[in-house]
């Protein structure tokens, strides 16, 4: 552990979790979002659609870019752009101007992802751990976005978010003042067409995205309708703040207990055995008493976030020289893809209830459970240095 946890590795999943902090500032403010700019639910889930066309569906092109610098200058600048733009929120006079601000801090987000996951992919020989240290970042990142914004926004009010850019401002330096004194990696040629080159590996690639996209929907949903859920039972803002705070924190101790178990007994059993124990837990949560319901959820999210890393390492696995280009499509499009999803969810939901809307949700586990299955090696034992050439 103590060889694989490295200045470099430490930087950068702070830098994770700085940019994935922004990534869920916005959620528990939709309550106040809502009533200030008069949104249905409709308009909620058009939010997190738009938002998601620049954080997601442009990580490939960022991706594509990065396998080419010598210097990781997207890593600096990522957390910057996120940081100005996202703590605007609450400065925001309409809805137009909620999603653009939205879809520009999204390229902040879009431009760290792919270059700062192959950095973190390539340090050291134990690669499972490396990515668990680096995603649980991220989703610690996640489950302290929504403290961050509930606290700052109690203290100070929503007209006041634009304090929300400090620790963004804190990480681009940090991260300006490490990678300035590391020499530049040596020029590389990458081919022309990348994803031409994944051709080979095209069908487990694509079962892997299929079970990222199912992942990656579910978590980006509830994240979404949990709060306004948890405010249609009574919950105050602070409450399901905290809520939504322990189901993602949670998630990234799955992160890392998955990526270390995945050195132990192979990724592709995590896989399997986190989207079958999450399906029954998920559930669970909607249709029994909070007692039961929430325990449930937070079980199920710390089980399902077990993939995270794997489907990574997995990924880069198939095809090293397109590491980043790899993880801007699982990490990065399949989330998009997810969050597109959101659109329809929340139309569904304005007509049958937010209830159903989640169950919609959970469902698309189901999918992730039977794409995952499907991966060559499922059923045997496949170490994770076995799948990537021991690199």
């Amino acid at each position: 552990m103590r060889s694989t946890v490295t200045p470099r590795l430490l930087l950068l999943s702070f830098g994770h979790l700085t940019i994935d902090s922004y990534s869920s500032f916005f959620s528990p403010l939709l309550p106040l979002l809502v009533e200030k700019l008069h949104m249905n639910l409709t308009m909620v889930g058009a939010l997190v659609a738009l938002a998601s066309i620049t954080s997601s569906f442009s990580q490939p092109l960022f991706g594509i870019f990065a396998d080419r610098l010598r210097r990781p200058w997207f890593v600096v600048l990522g957390p910057l752009t996120a940081a100005v733009f996202m703590s605007g929120l609450g400065l925001a006079p309409n809805y137009p101007t909620l999603v653009a601000l939205l879809m520009l801090a999204g390229l902040g987000v879009a431009a760290f992802h792919p270059q700062a996951t192959a950095l973190a992919g390539n340090i050291g020989p134990r690669r499972g751990m490396a990515m668990a240290f680096f995603v649980t970042g991220g989703t610690i990142g996640f489950s302290v976005g929504p403290l961050f914004a509930v606290g700052l926004v109690s203290a100070f009010g929503l007209e006041r978010t634009w304090l929300a850019a400090i620790p963004g401002l804190l990480a681009c330096g940090l991260l300006l003042a490490w990678f300035r004194r590391t020499p530049a990696r040596e020029h590389h040629e990458v081919p022309r067409a990348p994803l031409r080159a994944l051709r080979p590996v095209l069908r487990p690639l694509g079962l892997l995205y299929g079970a990222t996209v199912a992942r990656s929907t579910v978590s980006y949903g509830f994240m979404t309708f949990l709060p306004l859920f948890l405010h249609g039972r009574g919950y105050s803002l602070s409450q399901s703040g905290a809520v939504l705070s322990a189901y993602l924190l949670l998630g990234a101790v799955g992160g890392f207990f998955g990526g270390w178990l995945s050195d132990r007994i192979g990724g592709h059993r995590v896989i399997v055995g986190s989207f079958a124990s999450a399906v029954p837990l998920y559930f669970g949560f909607l249709f029994l008493p909070d007692a039961v319901g929430l325990p449930c959820l937070f079980l199920g999210s710390f089980l399902l976030q077990c993939s995270i890393p794997v489907f990574v390492v997995l990924g880069q696995g198939l095809s090293p020289a397109h590491s980043s280009t790899i993880s801007s499509l699982l990490m990065g499009v399949a989330w998009g893809v997810g969050a597109m999803i959101i659109g329809p969810i929340g139309a569904f939901a304005d007509r049958q209830g937010i209830q159903a809307g989640l169950a919609v949700l959970a469902s698309m586990l189901v999918m992730g459970l039977v794409c995952s299955a499907l991966l060559p090696g499922a059923r045997r034992h496949v170490p994770i240095a076995e799948v990537t050439g021991g690199v």
